[in-house]
């Protein structure tokens, strides 16, 4: 092989490695997903119980899947309430944690609290219930994520492709 047949070669190889790598990032998220489907509600608990939500196996506990995502709804006897959602890697089947809130007062102090989840595929809005009922409220509206990051990297490529177009161009002038 030529040097510049090598060159070529390795600049190809080495231009892979970093697309592949940004779009690793960009769909995985930055940070780890530490834990497994079977260790999300112990994972929760364990959490909850660091924010004084714990009621000893005397709690309402709720979970739903939805999307790319598991929200868990707790609720202790003596009021304490506690919500989160965890959200699933698009390549592995490990979870991280998205949303967690906790305690008695301020917003989960009311019979129902509502908040936004982006999980990496899809956006949407949870409604945790309290009082008598425990229980999870999804919306239908979806925000689609996922498309929103594959039109950013056709529009990143067009413009690399473009410039790499128009500068061989002007080159040649």
């Amino acid at each position: 092989m030529q040097k510049s047949a090598k060159f070529i070669v390795i600049k190809g190889i080495a231009t892979m490695v970093i697309v592949a790598l940004a779009g690793f990032v960009l769909f995985n998220g930055i940070g780890r997903h530490p834990y497994t489907y079977e260790e999300l509600e112990t994972v929760f608990i364990e959490k909850a119980a660091e924010y004084n939500v714990n009621a000893n196996g005397a709690e309402q506990i709720v979970s739903e899947e939805y999307g790319n995502s598991i929200t868990f709804v707790m609720q202790t006897e003596d009021g304490e309430r506690a919500v989160a959602t965890y959200g699933r890697s698009p390549f592995f089947n490990k979870y991280k944690e998205l949303n967690f809130y906790s305690g008695a007062k301020g917003v989960l102090a009311l019979d129902e609290m509502t908040y936004t989840v982006n999980d990496g595929v899809i956006g949407y809005e949870v409604t945790a219930q309290f009082g008598e009922e425990v229980g999870i409220d999804l919306s239908d509206e979806v925000r689609p994520m996922m498309y929103i990051k594959l039109m950013a990297v056709c529009i990143l490529s067009m413009g690399v492709f473009g410039i790499k177009i128009f500068m061989n161009k002007w080159n040649r002038r």
